[in-house]
């Protein structure tokens, strides 16, 4: 007799990168390694956080020694917001390389039934791991938990937890708790946080500020949400039986 595994087990099982993950960046990954600015082109052909990406994606290019981004680039992407149907609702996703090549693909973006829902990750983030601070396409702990989130679609995003069980972030995600006053919180970077344009966008309009947040907290949440600049600010809840 055959038994099927629950998705807790299929959580657990999800294959596990084949090399050490570690806090410094693997000296392999440079000649291949991209930046990626992924972003959302509103019906009217607008891209509200278009600024917060190019300063975020300039940010990172000198931090790792990339060419700056070059004029070309703005102007490309103005171009491309323009090309778009403009009663629809785009994704635009943006990679450079170390050059300063840069490549532009779009796609519609379709919309983004709430509330989300959120399991845990069964794997730690490394706080003071450097590639946290960077989005890019050195992804050692995100890849294998989009190939199970594309296989269990219902489920928006996995949460991770630091080595201090402090909570981090979603894999594709900024999360958000609520406190009892009505507050929204979310992890600051050094627990191990990606500065995503949307969480700087909200922290600049006053609409949550930074706190150490712990699982205790995450269970205890009387509302969760989470963000990203594809999606926006999206009402979450937790898949109880994903616990890993």
């Amino acid at each position: 007799m055959s038994m099927e595994s629950t998705p807790a087990e299929q959580l657990n099982r999800i294959d596990r990168p084949t090399t050490q993950v570690t806090a410094a960046w693997p000296e392999a990954i440079w000649p291949t390694l991209h930046l990626i600015e992924t972003l959302r082109i509103e019906p009217g052909r607008h891209a509200p956080l278009l600024d917060l990406h190019l300063a975020r994606l300039t940010r990172s290019a000198q931090a790792l020694g990339f060419a700056a981004p070059p004029h070309s680039l703005t102007r490309a992407l103005e171009a491309r917001i323009q090309s778009v149907a403009p009663d629809t609702t785009w994704r635009l996703r943006l990679l450079l390389d170390r050059t300063g090549h840069f490549t532009l693909e779009t796609a519609p973006l379709p919309p983004t039934t709430e509330p989300v829902l959120l399991a845990l990750s069964p794997w730690r983030l490394p706080s003071d791991a450097a590639w946290l601070q960077h989005k890019s396409t050195y992804r050692p702990l995100y890849d294998p938990a989009a190939h199970w989130l594309a296989a269990h679609p219902h489920i928006f995003d996995l949460i991770f937890l630091n080595e201090r069980n402090e909570v981090c972030e979603g894999s594709r995600s900024t999360l958000y708790i609520a406190t009892d006053q009505g507050e929204w919180l979310t992890p600051p970077l050094n627990a191990g946080a990606l500065p995503g344009a949307q969480r700087q966008a909200l922290l600049n309009a006053g609409h949550v500020r930074e706190a150490v947040l712990t699982l205790n907290d995450l269970n205890q949440a009387p509302a969760l949400r989470v963000s990203n600049a594809l999606r926006g600010w999206l009402r979450a809840q937790k898949a109880e039986t994903l616990k890993p």
